[in-house]
């Protein structure tokens, strides 16, 4: 029997025992219903203030066996409890341990330092994404919904360099501070920065000060959301076309058509071929919207005859699909299964 069943049996069980208690009195002694039901409770509970009426041979015998059966049941009831308490407090336990030992394993991953309203949609992203990440969050509640929707999750102070050492800050690739407090973001990214120089960090900013603040701190990228939402609202309000564009392009989730931004790395099929005779758009509808070469500033709208290096990196709009498989391409070093003039032909 599960714990479940074992319960609602259980409170069944109580509930039969007073119903048949208090018909007992009622049609044994002719007592009226409400002292049939106080007799069982008084008895039951063994709390023995004494008979309500004076009882027959028949009303004691009927004492004693609501007595046996009475303590049986609450005794059942007691230890299913019991097991709940003690199934629940294990599971909870054998659960931190596993979230612990799978955050020890992460390697090259996203930390995310604060889940409110902000941090939540980073949350929906990046598990969109399919990508490892672990949440640093204070507030016990958020972070138990968390825990619950299978997040790997850290509850502690992000600026504590302890717990952003718990989060293999060390071998992470990204960390996203979107504190609601400016003062703590900055905290945030000189800890961080001091436990791992290369970390590429992107940091929330609530006002312009703090945006200078942070870049000194050590974040690589500042993210102001009044900024940007302010933009946006402007910018419904002047082009509409422009934003709804926009808005297709990053934030509706039925559309499959998405952002990215891909390396060509040494000896890939890329390397050294013009933009027209890649195949990106012709073979798979990819839209190169910039390249940023390693030694130069970013290009818009590269021309057909622009050559791709290595090292370059590409902006590009395209399906999932599409930028997954030029992703491998950009990496891919030359070998016999691949031809140069068309790199992303399967």
């Amino acid at each position: 029997m599960t714990l479940r069943k074992r319960f609602i049996f259980s409170l069944a069980a109580v509930l039969a025992i007073l119903i048949i208690g208090m018909s007992g009195y009622h049609y044994l002694e002719g007592w009226n219903w409400f002292d049939g039901l106080y007799m069982t409770v008084i008895t039951l509970a063994t709390i023995g203030y004494g008979e309500t009426h004076p009882l027959t041979h028949m009303g004691r015998a009927f004492t004693l066996f609501l007595i046996v059966v009475g303590v049986a049941v609450f005794g059942f009831l007691i230890s299913s409890l019991t097991q709940a308490i003690i199934e629940t407090e294990i599971a909870s336990v054998l659960g931190r341990r596993k979230v612990f030992k799978d955050i020890n394993q992460l390697n090259n991953h996203y930390i995310l330092c604060g889940a409110g309203r902000v941090g939540m949609r980073i949350v929906d992203e990046l598990e969109k994404k399919g990508v490892d990440f672990v949440i640093i969050e204070h507030d016990p509640v958020v972070a138990e919904k968390l825990l619950n929707r299978g997040m790997l999750v850290l509850m502690g102070d992000a600026t504590d360099e302890q717990v952003l050492e718990g989060a293999q800050i060390r071998t992470a690739r990204a960390l996203i501070t979107a504190a609601s407090g400016d003062a703590e973001n900055v905290y945030i990214v000189l800890t961080a920065r001091g436990l791992n120089p290369n970390i590429f960090i992107v940091a929330r900013a609530n006002d312009f000060p703090a945006e200078r603040q942070l870049k000194r701190a050590g974040a690589n990228k500042v993210v102001s959301p009044v900024l940007i939402g302010s933009h946006r609202m402007a910018q419904a309000a002047l082009s509409p076309a422009v934003a709804d564009f926009i808005e297709l392009t990053t934030m509706t989730e039925s559309l499959d058509l998405n952002f990215d931004q891909i390396r060509i790395g040494e000896g890939s099929p890329l390397d050294g071929i013009e933009l027209k005779d890649s195949g990106i758009r012709s073979e798979h509808h990819i839209i190169i919207v910039a390249i940023i070469p390693s030694d130069q500033e970013m290009i818009f709208n590269p021309e057909p005859d622009r050559i791709l290096k290595a090292g370059d990196l590409l902006i590009a709009i395209g399906t999932s699909a599409g930028l997954t498989k030029l992703a491998k391409t950009a990496s891919y070093k030359r070998g016999h299964t691949m031809r140069l003039n068309n790199p992303l032909k399967s």
